[in-house]
């Protein structure tokens, strides 16, 4: 392992590692001041650890006293996911021993290391050093062992394993593609029934083995997708889950019906995590609502709903779509676009607002692809 990590982590390099807190990497003034505290390489690395410390802020909690690299803060899991995913592994196996393969920086380690204790593998030994100081600092329990995933030297333990889905910096969504692979992973699958892997929220589900998906969005962001085997099967193929609140939604997917009013007062745009789970059906009978047309996944109601699953608007105006009648109806009314969406159209929405920036006002212009007809929607965001 790199020994400037060695000193680091003993705590030789504090004085530096203090010296440096919010100090700018172009400013060279400050950088020649941090030369008395350590040499060139040293300075560069604890700057290194302070902009990964800023990155993973937000998202990974203590970020500021984590051991953590730029790299590894990009594959490790949201601290509310986490803890998430650890609640649900601690309710099927309590307080007994967990691995954690692929364990990264340990983000996923320390929150079931709060449950119980936790066995950390990583083969990159710097990553497994730097999860197992990360769990001790934040008050977690765990082992740590070095070790490929073809080659794991451990009893059938609950696992939960976070496969490496980049190549050459690009993110990988199929599970063909990830590292390890399905033979590898399959093999853990039959020696670890009670198993947790964690996906990309792009993954095609069709290509995963048996077991419930369990889709998550945290803070608006729809951000990875679970396969849950073993005890920690819900009994469902399909989950959908907010965060922070913790609602969820599972079941299978079906068609949508169509909603038969072709004068709908409302308009309603299912959120990210339930249309990608494939269960937005399941508001249908909740809420008296339909499709607004075959394909588009948007719904239609008379009424406005108050749900986490869906963003309610009510409905001003509806036109075929040309962009100078718009404006025209704009002009007339006196009114402004605020935001535009689009479904199913070639438009672009960003330059489209930047367009209608000037005219001010707080409506919204949906522009949804009804078969082979493109249509202007000017909805009223419901408060």
């Amino acid at each position: 392992m790199d020994p400037i990590w060695t000193r680091l982590l003993a705590g030789e390099l504090d004085p530096l590692l203090l010296a440096a807190h919010g100090v700018e990497p172009g400013r060279l003034s400050q950088l020649s001041q941090l030369r008395k505290y350590g040499s060139r390489d040293e300075v560069a690395a604890v700057l290194s650890l302070w902009d990964a410390r800023r990155r993973a802020t937000g998202r990974i909690d203590q970020a500021e006293r984590l051991w953590v690299t730029a790299e590894a803060v990009q594959q490790a899991t949201r601290s509310a996911v986490a803890r998430h995913k650890a609640a649900r592994i601690r309710q099927a196996c309590s307080e007994s021993p967990v691995i954690d393969l692929c364990c990264g920086i340990g983000s996923d380690s320390i929150a079931l290391s709060q449950g119980g204790p936790v066995v950390m593998v990583d083969r990159d030994r710097l990553r497994l050093t730097l999860a197992r100081a990360n769990v001790r600092l934040t008050g977690g329990k765990g082992d740590a062992v070095i070790a490929d995933a073809a080659a794991l030297p451990l009893s059938p333990l609950p696992l939960h394993i976070d496969p490496d889905r980049r190549l050459d910096g690009r993110r990988r969504h199929s599970y063909p593609e990830m590292l390890p692979g399905p033979d590898v992973l399959e093999v853990l699958m039959e020696r670890h029934p009670d198993l947790a892997l964690k996906c990309g929220p792009g993954v095609d589900v069709s290509q995963l083995p048996a077991g419930e998906v369990e889709f998550i969005q945290e803070s608006g962001d729809l951000v990875e997708a679970t396969l849950w085997r073993g005890s920690f099967d819900g009994g469902q193929r399909r989950r959908a889950t907010l965060l922070p609140s913790g609602e969820s939604i599972s079941g299978e997917e079906e068609l949508l019906d169509l909603f038969t009013d072709p004068e709908p007062a409302w308009i309603h745009e299912p959120v990210s995590v339930i249309e990608r789970a494939g269960l937005v059906a399941q508001l249908l009978s909740r809420h008296s609502i339909g499709e607004l047309h075959p394909g588009l996944g948007w719904l239609a109601g008379h009424q406005r709903i108050d749900s986490p699953w869906l963003k309610s608007y009510e409905v001003v105006e509806r036109m075929p779509w040309r962009e100078d009648k718009v404006r025209r109806w704009l002009r007339a009314q006196g009114e402004g676009i605020s935001i535009v969406k689009t479904r199913g159209i070639s438009e672009n929405p960003a330059q489209l607002a930047r367009k209608f920036r000037g005219s001010g006002g707080d409506l919204i212009l949906a522009l949804l692809r009804h078969g082979k007809k493109q249509v202007a929607w000017i909805l009223r965001r419901s408060l």
